[in-house]
């Protein structure tokens, strides 16, 4: 009995391996999509389990022959046993006509009969045996090809199972990605604070140098005040440069009035956000920048010349290194050429410098620029412009104030939209308390600063810009 408790637990261990290697098979084929002698899939997939199938049966029919001696010679030797069965009646009749004639044989005869009943009966034992232990294991079959099939009902929602976590590990690594962006964005913003931190450390101590110089400078003053003289020709000599720039400044007022200025005090010439990476790129960066403020300075002064090969614009070597040292950190800087000076028609050189700043934001997206308080139930539309206008000029005191080089739009700087949004307020019958300039989005330095002016009355929306331009 130990041994058949041993078999039957061998092969129910064995049958649920089985079984879930071939579950497991079967799915690995599924997904893989693999095709075998030219079938599909699907038909693969059936191939698989049938085979799957076919090697539980026979490996739990190996088992049972490997491990019962008693079950293999009943199904390999039940014709041998049957065969000697046969040979024993007829020796057993032969024996009961020879009775009488061999009766000094019979307890021979008697015993050789008594030993083949005993083995007839144990073969008969073990024919019943070998039939229960067939029954079972067709029972045990049904049982797995059952199994089997509730598995195989399972595999669809199993697989949906699979699809669903796909798609929530899919959305849980788009979330880790956007938290990823905004660690990078502050560890960036932090970096640059850090720098800029080092670059005002760096400043204040030029300045204490600066401080240090004059108060040197002072020092050497007060020594110098003992000579009269010299103090004389110093204010002689100041006195000459500052009629100098009198006479310079009349002579461009007279030339503004005149309309012969083409280039103001200031003026942007070219401009450009740079952040140089490579050491080497920052020079050509600024040879690219001082060419197209050439380029526009010839078309200032000189329009009907086709050549922008002259050099024109002039800025003195220490500017440039010291504008090609200071981009060369890996910063993002918005640098613009600008006129020193008012410049008429024909100019022979133009005087030009370079204005630094860091490409920083400035606004959130959503952020409010601006607000005016209005009381729009009797205005006219000379009224409401007014207050745009108002709203329009705080919105770029603001972004000067913040640092916003670039300039200031309405959405995407349609006319219409600004005159849509006037037409609107001029006829709404709603009273209007506030309008509101927000950020469109986030804006840097270099701008544009694009807005979307809103309307709002007890704090509710009442019209945007944005959907008098959809409109």
């Amino acid at each position: 009995m130990t041994s058949a408790y041993v078999l039957i637990l061998a092969v129910l261990v064995l049958g649920g391996l089985l079984a879930v290697l071939g579950d497991r098979i079967g799915s690995k084929v599924g997904k893989a999509r693999l095709r075998l002698f030219g079938l599909r899939p699907r038909k693969t997939a059936i191939v698989m389990t049938i085979l799957t199938g076919t090697t539980i049966a026979a490996s739990t029919l190996g088992i049972l022959f490997a491990l019962s001696e008693s079950l293999r010679n009943g199904v390999f030797e039940l014709d041998d046993i049957l065969d000697q069965l046969r040979t024993a009646q007829a020796r057993l009749t032969q024996a009961h006509q020879e009775q009488e004639r061999v009766s000094q044989e019979l307890a021979e005869v008697t015993e050789d009969r008594e030993r083949v009943e005993q083995g007839l009966q144990n073969v008969r034992q073990r024919y019943q045996e070998t039939t229960k232990q067939a029954q079972n294991l067709g029972t045990r079959v049904k049982k797995l090809q059952e199994q089997r099939e509730r598995l195989v009902a399972q595999i669809p929602k199993l697989q949906e199972q699979v699809r669903q976590r796909d798609r929530t590990i899919r959305d849980r690594d788009g979330k880790i990605a956007e938290q990823d962006r905004i660690l990078q964005d502050r560890a960036s913003r932090l970096a640059d604070l850090e720098n800029q931190r080092n670059l005002l450390q760096a400043e204040i101590g030029k300045r204490d140098t600066k401080i240090q110089s004059l108060d040197t400078v002072i020092a050497d003053r007060d020594t110098a005040l003992k000579g009269q003289e010299e103090t004389v020709e110093r204010l002689d000599r100041q006195l000459s440069f500052l009629q100098e720039e009198v006479f310079s400044l009349e002579r461009d007022r007279q030339n503004l009035r005149q309309g012969n200025v083409v280039l103001v005090r200031r003026e942007v010439l070219s401009e450009a956000v740079l952040r140089v990476t490579d050491p080497g790129g920052a020079r050509s960066a600024v040879d690219v920048l001082l060419r197209n403020a050439n380029r526009r300075a010839i078309e200032a002064t000189r329009p009907e010349q086709s050549d922008f090969n002259e050099r024109v614009v002039f800025i003195t070597q220490a500017q440039a290194e010291e504008l090609i040292a200071r981009i060369q950190d890996g910063q993002e800087y918005v640098v613009r050429i600008l006129s020193a000076e008012n410049y008429v028609e024909q100019e022979e050189r133009v005087r030009v410098f370079a204005d630094l700043a860091f490409n920083e934001r400035v606004f959130r997206e959503g952020e409010i620029v601006a607000t005016v308080s209005v009381a729009l139930q009797t205005d006219t539309r000379e009224d409401i412009k007014e207050h745009l206008n108002v709203l329009l000029s705080s919105a770029q005191t603001r972004a000067r104030n913040v640092g916003l080089l670039g300039t200031l739009q309405i959405e995407e700087g349609k006319v219409a939209t600004f005159t849509d949004f006037i037409d609107f307020l001029s006829k709404s019958q709603q009273p209007i308390e506030q309008i509101r300039a927000i950020a469109i989005e986030e804006t840097k330095t270099a701008g544009p600063l694009k807005m979307r002016l809103i309307a709002l009355s007890d704090n509710r929306i009442i019209v945007t810009t944005a959907s008098e331009s959809a409109s």
